[in-house]
């Protein structure tokens, strides 16, 4: 939502003590900023306060002047206490300099051995660069820095830099990436046939679990999406672009929210298309009477628009896998298997080993939960409460602790059963991409990776070493959220993610890359810098907190080369200098979204947009175009209370700024002037169609069109701001009427081959409109009186009459929820 802009920035503060000084130049030593600029461009002061506690999570001492002063020494010290640093990386073609420290005068060798287990000994070695007296075994002792220049001819990946000192060896990981990740054309350049001119990409955005189809057990799935994506490549498409499918609580309650997953490296088994999977044939009479009756449990909801029951969906699907699993693997599959769960990374099967011990802590039903609330009463938050309201094991505080390896031992059936699940979802993901490619989509499957992770889930629990304490990740404040956002997401420690080589965030990226042909990457900003908000403060009352960026974008960039994918970054909202710049350096493309790419001189146009960039009309967190056209994103927004500003001059401002762009829209020919009343369009359908039409201009190299757009939905998939107010990420997908739309409807669907048309350039279905409204014709193909439906009635087409009640020719008839569960059973 365009609100009216209103300053949010904060003043400087109110108090200047003997601390600031101090506390502003340890903030700079840690990567804190005690200084941002705003939304609007305003300089905005962190206050004392919030830096301290900032500092205090980033394990600084600082809560007085002289422990700030410590504090500083420390840090100081730190570059003389270890001989390799944590961490080492460079770029195709650069020659890296590594300083490495050792006492005076110890003679020492270096070597770096490759991915491959070639060795180099590395002989440029400059002289000391730096000394310093330091305590060692409590006796001073001189310490001389030195800086070693790495080959710049190194290959690509993960090698191994030794120093041998004295009586010491010390390593240090060392990454080699390339100077870009994959481009869309050499991502494409595969699947073109020869002899065909290449064209841009253009694909589906669609929230995965919204688009159920008949065989869906409440919930769309991996088998759904194989199915979309043929239907997309049908049409033309070259991707499928899908919401987060990170792994999420392994017992109800289940978190709605793709955005707030409980691990990012596993995949969600609620996605698994439980027929699908190989063994399904062999099973007995009993086992396959079992699922069935699961199965046949999910086949009203699945053509209703009541809100997705995840809670359901997940133990019945759950017991369905249970029931798969007893079934024996083959010999080959067996092997598959194993070699699957050898590679996986250590996170996928923490989250395993974490998911068998929240079952087992939720056994005890009713009384476990009693057990726990009296247990908090007790000892107050040092009691950790599982979603499901059992109490989290105590002694089992980390994968390392004893109490979980022997829990492991005693429960492997049960941490094998999840690690099987992992096999199954990745075979079904492979499995889409490949019907993808055959069918000629360039990309297939492009996935998108969720900024953070929830507070009380797998991850935070299996990688508590690398996250920060008493702070969560979120957002200043703009003219969007004026109070800021807070996410409930804890962040990666910098220090400690550096010392681990990066390594969590390694095999979180190989996870994500699983079956795709690309990623979306929410918040990219977040490889750069993250809003910390400490425990207690509001969230705007936060600071930024900086990472090592190209360390970061050196191991994405390797793990995207190794995976052949291409990289969107998410990048709307408060972006610091340079950071559009570097991305776009190393290939990876920004967000162009149409209704916020303005200036102050009023629409841009879309032959402007950056090259390297993906543009669409909308995002998740925004109402379909069809909603978003009669301001019902704002309606909502009173009816919850969540507007600052006088409701009426919001509207106003909206009303003003949409009708605007409409009219260039149309001044540009793809709308009939009388296509802009914003909040009172009756015809959606020509609209959305013109909109398409002016975005199928753009010169960015990737576009989306948003499955919501084709179908005529009006209702957002997740109000910002808001949690149980709204039914946020559980919304099905429907029509413009209100009518469930599943995803047989799709296939030869009118609407989509008209916008498909479009995106294509092959006879787009759209009439171009001049000064005077009269259609001064139309692209080879379209129909110029009625492009999409030829003569139908506009009654009949999107919206006709009331803006609401009509449906298009071609579309499902008018039948209700039951009679299509009938139609499903019988089919």
């Amino acid at each position: 939502m365009l609100m009216v802009p209103k300053s949010t920035a904060s003043q400087s503060p109110a108090v200047i003590t003997d601390m600031t000084g101090p506390l502003r130049r340890l903030a700079k030593a840690c990567g804190v900023q005690a200084e941002y600029t705003s939304a609007e461009g305003e300089a905005v002061q962190i206050s004392d306060d919030t830096l301290s506690k900032v500092l205090a999570a980033l394990g600084m001492r600082c809560t007085t002047r002289s422990e700030v002063e410590d504090s500083l020494r420390a840090l100081a010290d730190q570059r003389f206490d270890r001989a390799l640093p944590p961490f080492g990386h460079q770029f195709s073609g650069d020659s890296a300099a590594v300083d490495f420290t050792l006492p005076e005068g110890e003679r020492f060798g270096l070597t770096l051995t490759t991915e491959n287990g070639l060795r180099v000994q590395l002989q440029d070695v400059s002289g000391v660069t730096a000394t310093r007296t330091v305590m060692a075994d409590s006796r001073p002792q001189l310490r001389q820095v030195r800086r070693v220049r790495m080959p710049a001819d190194l290959p690509l990946g993960e090698h191994l830099l030794t120093l041998t000192s004295g009586h010491t060896v010390d390593t240090m990981p060392f990454i080699v990436a390339p100077r870009q990740v994959p481009t869309v054309d050499e991502v494409t350049a595969a699947g073109t046939a020869p002899g065909l001119a290449p064209r841009r990409p253009w694909g589906l955005t669609v929230q995965l679990y919204s688009v159920r189809s008949r065989s869906s057990w409440g919930i769309g799935d991996f088998g759904d999406l194989r199915d979309l994506m043929a239907i997309g490549a049908e049409q033309g498409a070259d991707f499928v672009l899908i919401n987060p499918i990170h792994a999420q609580a392994p017992v109800p309650p289940v978190e709605n929210s793709p955005y707030l997953p409980s691990s990012r490296q596993a995949i969600d088994p609620i996605y698994i298309r439980v027929e699908d999977i190989p063994e399904a044939g062999q099973l007995d009479g009993d086992q396959r009477l079992a699922i069935q009756a699961l199965a046949r449990r999910w086949g009203k909801p699945n053509v209703s628009t009541d809100q997705i029951d995840r809670d359901g969906v997940l133990e019945d699907k759950l017991a369905a896998l249970e029931v798969m699993h007893e079934v024996p693997l083959g010999p080959a599959r067996r092997k598959q298997l194993a070699a699957f769960s050898a590679a996986a990374g250590e996170g996928m099967r923490s989250w395993a080993i974490f998911n068998a011990i929240c079952r087992e802590a939720a056994k005890g039903g009713a009384k476990a939960r009693r057990a726990a609330k009296s247990l908090q009463r007790a000892e107050g938050e040092a009691v950790r409460i599982l979603p499901s309201g059992a109490a989290w094991p105590p002694e089992m505080t980390g994968p390392a602790a004893e109490a979980v390896r022997e829990f492991a031992a005693e429960h492997s059936a049960e941490i094998d059963f999840w690690m099987w699940t992992q096999f199954i979802a990745a075979e079904q993901l492979n499995a889409a991409q490949r019907t993808a490619r055959e069918l000629g989509m360039r990309i297939g499957l492009v996935t998108d990776l969720a900024v953070g992770v929830a507070g009380g889930g797998a991850d935070s629990w299996a990688l508590a070493d690398y996250l920060a304490k008493d702070v969560t990740v979120g957002a200043p404040a703009d003219y969007y959220n004026q109070q800021g956002q807070d996410w409930s997401q804890p962040p990666w420690h910098p220090v400690r993610l550096a010392e681990a080589g990066y390594r969590p965030l390694r095999d979180l990226f190989r996870t994500a890359f699983t079956g795709a042909g690309g990623i979306r990457i929410d918040h990219i900003m977040g490889l750069f810098r993250l809003w910390w908000v400490p425990q207690g403060n509001l969230p705007r009352d936060g600071a930024y907190v900086g990472y090592d960026s190209e360390a970061i974008l050196a191991v994405l960039a390797l793990e995207a080369h190794r995976a052949g994918v291409i990289v969107i970054g998410e990048d709307l909202g408060t972006v610091a200098p340079g950071v559009r710049e570097r991305l776009a350096e190393l290939g990876v493309l920004g967000t162009s979204v149409m209704w916020f790419e303005q200036t102050e001189d009023g629409l841009t146009d879309p032959r402007d947009y950056r090259e390297l960039s993906f543009a669409t009309l909308n995002t998740h967190d925004m109402h379909p175009t069809a909603g978003y056209l009669n301001l019902e994103d704002i309606e909502l927004s009173e009816e919850l209370g969540l507007l600052d500003d006088d409701p009426h001059d919001v509207y106003a401002a909206e009303r003003t700024n949409r009708q605007n762009i409409l009219k260039t829209i149309a001044e540009a020919g793809h709308l009939h002037p009388t296509d802009t009343m914003v909040g009172t369009l009756e015809e959606l359908w020509p609209v959305v169609l013109g909109l398409h039409g002016y975005l199928a201009g753009t010169s960015a190299q990737l576009v989306g069109v948003a499955l919501t757009d084709v179908v005529g939905e009006t209702r957002t998939q997740n109000k910002p701001g808001t949690s149980d107010e709204y039914p946020n990420w559980t919304v099905p997908l429907a029509d413009l009427a209100g009518r469930p739309v599943v995803l047989e409807d799709l296939d030869g669907d009118e609407r989509l081959t008209a916008i498909a048309q479009i995106m294509n350039g092959d006879g787009a279905a759209e009439p171009i409109f001049d000064a005077d409204g009269e259609v001064t014709g139309a692209r080879p193909g379209a129909d110029a009186a009625d492009p999409v439906f030829g003569d139908a009635e506009p009654a009949d087409r999107m919206g006709g009459g009331s803006g609401r009640g009509a449906r298009p020719a071609g579309r499902m008839p008018d039948r209700t929820a039951d009679e299509l569960d009938e139609d499903a059973h019988e089919r």
